[in-house]
């Protein structure tokens, strides 16, 4: 299916945002016929915009702002949920959260995450940060810069996404917040032997010892357990054929897999800031952020596999062995889409049924710190020097028991809510009952180490000649080393040498269920996966992994920048300006390392690829005041984000079977994504709590990075297959606009109403480099996007009704960015309601995903290609906080 823009704009996003601004006229008016308006004081939500409203007027950049009250206040289980409400910002669901971003059209190896204006390490493979390990407790504060300056540190062609912790001098709220509650995900209700019920609660402390001296600190602890159920697909198979006999000519799917995953979430958070002001010259603060994300993952997955058409090899798949151009044993009830075969019955010997006992564990850490001083005791110079570090690890494993069942006739469908059937008196409906002779296993995981250390100084010399207001220089310079040690192992059989020796399953050991979610044939059940490994294998034996050398790969980089900007304010054309122009330059050396076996073989000994280079980075902006809370915007500059570490890694991995394997490969050579950018930005803040606004820009991407074709190797029975990796190529252009609407509705009878709506619309002519003949649009790329968010906000009550939209776009995840898919456009609803009881205690109540939306995700640029559907279910929480 080629990649067209539809030739009308009448989209689900723009409807939702007409929405929100068919108020603007009768509020308009009422602002202008209100005179002297008495004074109130706002709290709560109405409160919370203000604040972001605030930021973004007062700030240089074109730019959002999210505040701890606005966060909390979304129905949002972590910061991705707020996030995703901006203006132009997406995100990709997982596990039932929302977890990257993506900005402006542009997916997350574009985006720079920053904790209090440091670049962090990550516990993914790449740069991108997955935003659901930052419980939404322990933020105060979130500002995305959609443009850059000088000053910025580089590396967000898409925008840079600062997550702010508490500052305690400048802290006005309450001295002592505690929150706790429940949480419950409905998808998990009718899983047999598994408990939906989550809990959350934090605490957060700031003290102001005196006017010198303040301390913050605060913990969030939450279990969150979002159990669902997924069907995949494996992706369509080359080979034609006349799959009944009767001339229907097409390609089945390699497999397809049903999966219930029975999950548990625990993220916990810890920050503490100080801060010491000992005179009115020098500031000196201390702030440390600790996050811990643990999963555990007990699975059952039913694959119905060994359903490719495969003329090539007989011995395996659905085949041709007369080569007569029709399957030996033929399907019934295909449906066809073009030449796939998306729905259809396998009989008998044809396929395999493939059930799967699983354990998926695992584990990140995340540890910011920074000790950042700001002295003014030289006339007319700002000195900033901010040192910091970042530390991130992740364990991860991944266990499986394969138990097979043979020659049974089963059905799919790949369409709509997809399913995999059996006839009602199959022995597929009872697995539990089956001998399982053939047992197989599978174990692989990693171990992900990543360090970031930075030293920042900044010096700013006031001048106020003329128009000249100052000149700000500084340098920065950062070591990164992040690397991934893979290991994998195959447990041998304790009660028999022979595989084909059934295994004796006591009593009531195995049992089988199905959900509500889609068909599917039953799935078969044990305690849990530990339960099973001990009958079967004596034990999950650890000890026996093995380092897998092919996919070992370590990344050194040194960033060292240097920087200079000039600032202007005064009077142009009768209309207050403030303005800068700069240039940033920076020189980015990286090593990639092979594995080093410590033999003395010269095979794998370490050695590295070493690559270099460096960008002059020029930028400039000027802000207008126009007159009464008219603000205009326009900003230009050159930018760069640095590749992906693991796509820099050295060496190539290649996973063969008898008839299939796939091949990746690292480039250390790569160069960075770069880009000429334009931002024009329109402001109309006219009234309180009211913001009305329009921005366009336009990136001229010269270098993309994409994954094509890079070598070929063949396996052991004589077939050729390709080695993908990552490689510089053509770029192009993005361009777009966004709008945003929102204010009270101050022309009603009754007060307290309000809306916040945008709505974003991006275009490229932009293409990833696969698939070869019909290329995927650049991953990130949501043509429409937009919220739609009605609110109520007074006599201590805080409601929020909020609808999200984006078209479909295409995704390429962190954890593997050469795993293209389409993730299908999703419009979901969300409420929060929250009652102040009095000035202590406050209830709040949230409900996420109310429409029960899917995710569904499609590959190979085949709206029929299916690759997973993903039933969430909705969510709950309720809790209670106190605050003194």
């Amino acid at each position: 299916m080629k990649y067209t823009t539809p030739s009308t704009y009448a989209s689900k996003a723009s409807l939702l945002f007409a929405l929100g601004v068919i108020s603007l006229i009768p509020t308009v008016n009422a602002q202008e016929a209100a005179v002297e308006p008495e004074e109130i004081v706002i709290t709560g939500m109405r409160a919370s915009l203000e604040k972001a409203i605030a930021v973004k007027q007062e700030n240089t950049h074109v730019m959002e702002a999210l505040s701890m009250d606005d966060i909390n206040a979304t129905p949002a289980i972590t910061v991705a949920e707020a996030l995703v409400r901006l203006p132009g910002v997406n995100g990709a669901r997982d596990r039932g959260n929302e977890s990257q971003a993506a900005i402006r059209g542009l997916g997350p190896r574009m985006v720079l995450g920053t904790v209090n204006g440091r670049e962090v390490a990550s516990p993914e493979p790449g740069r991108a940060i997955r935003y659901e390990q930052y419980p939404s407790e322990v933020v105060s504060g979130v500002e995305v810069y959609k443009t850059q300056s000088a000053d910025l540190v580089e590396g967000g062609i898409a925008g840079t996404i600062n997550l702010k912790t508490i500052s305690p001098l400048s802290y006005n709220g309450p001295e002592v917040v505690v929150r706790g509650g429940l949480q419950q995900n409905e998808s998990g209700k009718d899983i047999p032997d598994y408990n939906p019920l989550g809990n959350r609660y934090s605490a957060s402390f700031v003290h102001k010892f005196n006017d010198e001296f303040a301390i913050a600190a605060g913990f969030s602890k939450q279990k969150q357990k979002n159990a669902y159920a997924s069907l995949q697909g494996w992706g369509f198979s080359d080979g034609a054929l006349d799959l009944t006999g009767t001339g229907v000519v097409g390609t089945t799917p390699w497999g397809v897999a049903g999966e219930v995953k029975k999950l548990e979430q625990n993220r916990d958070g810890l920050y503490t800031s100080l801060e010491w002001k000992p005179s009115d010259d020098l500031d000196i603060q201390y702030d440390i952020l600790y996050t811990k994300f643990a999963m555990d993952e007990q699975q059952n997955q039913t694959w119905a596999q060994d359903i490719g058409t495969n003329p090539w090899d007989p011995d395996w798949g659905i085949n041709d062995n007369n080569k007569d151009g029709i399957a030996d044993n033929r399907l019934t009830n295909v449906v066809l889409k073009g030449n796939r075969a998306v729905a259809g019955t396998i009989n008998g010997w044809e396929g395999t049924i493939r059930h799967v006992i699983a354990g998926y564990s695992q584990e990140n850490t995340g540890l910011t710190q920074g000790l950042k001083f700001n002295y003014t005791g030289i006339e007319n110079w700002t000195i900033d020097a901010d040192i910091s570090n970042s530390r991130a690890r992740r364990k991860n494993y991944w266990n499986a028991i394969y138990l097979d069942q043979y020659a049974e006739t089963f059905s799919y469908d790949l369409r709509g809510t997809p399913s995999i059937t059996a006839p009602a008196d199959s022995p597929l409906q009872t697995p539990e009952h089956a001998s399982y002779s053939w047992i197989n296993n599978v174990n692989e995981g990693s171990n992900l180490e990543d360090d970031l250390t930075s030293g920042k100084f900044d010096f700013k010399r006031d001048l106020d000649v003329g128009d000249f207001k100052s000149v700000s220089f500084g340098v920065r310079s950062a070591k990164r080393e992040k690397e991934v040690i893979w290991t994998d192992y195959v447990m041998p059989r304790t009660d028999a040498s022979d595989q084909n020796t059934a295994v004796s399953f006591p009593t009531d050991f195995l049992s089988s269920y199905t959900l509500g979610a889609f068909d599917t044939i039953p799935f078969l059940n044990a305690s849990s996966y530990a339960a099973t490994a001990k009958l079967i294998y004596g034990g999950d034996h650890r000890e026996l992994a093995q380092v897998n050398v092919g996919r070992y790969w370590k990344v050194d980089e040194k960033n060292n920048a240097a920087y200079i900007k000039f600032d202007f304010a005064g009077d142009l054309f009768g209309l207050n300006y403030d303005a800068n122009a700069g240039v940033r330059y920076v020189k980015i050396e990286t090593q990639s390392y092979e594995y080093n076996d410590g033999l003395a073989n010269n095979i794998n000994d370490g050695r590295s690829i070493d690559e270099d280079y460096s960008k002059a980075l020029p930028s400039a902006s000027l802000n207008l005041d126009l007159a009464d809370g008219h603000k205009l915007r326009i900003g230009a500059a050159r930018a760069i984000s640095r590749p992906p570490l693991d796509e820099l890694r050295a060496g190539a991995y290649i996973s063969s079977i008898n008839a299939g394997a796939g091949g990746s490969a690292g480039n250390p050579l790569l160069k960075p994504f770069t880009a000429d950018q334009l931002d024009v930005s329109y402001e109309w803040y006219f009234a309180p709590e009211s913001l009305a606004a329009i921005s366009a820009y336009y990136k001229d991407i010269d270098s993309y990075i994409g994954n094509a074709t890079v070598g070929t190797f063949q396996n052991s029975n004589g077939v050729d297959f390709d080695i993908y990796g990552p490689v510089n190529g053509k770029g192009g252009f993005v361009r777009g606009f966004e709008a945003t609407f929102q204010t009270p509705f101050t022309f009603l009878p009754v007060e307290g109403f309000g809306v916040y709506s945008n709505y974003a619309f991006a275009e490229s002519n932009i293409h990833e480099f696969a698939p070869a003949a019909n290329p995927l649009p650049m991953a990130g790329l949501a043509r429409d996007s937009a919220t739609l968010d009605l609110w109520y906000s007074k006599n201590g009550v805080d409601a929020r009704l909020g609808w999200k939209y984006h078209s479909a776009y295409t995704s390429a995840f962190s954890w593997d960015s050469s795993e293209l898919t389409t993730t299908k456009s999703e419009l979901s609803l969300g409420f929060s309601l929250a009652y102040d009881i009095n000035e202590h205690w406050n209830v709040r109540f949230q409900a996420y995903n109310l429409t029960n939306e899917p995710l569904r995700l499609y590959q190979n640029n085949e709206a029929v290609n299916l690759k997973r559907y993903d039933d969430y279910g909705r969510s709950y929480l309720i809790d209670f906080t106190w605050k003194l």
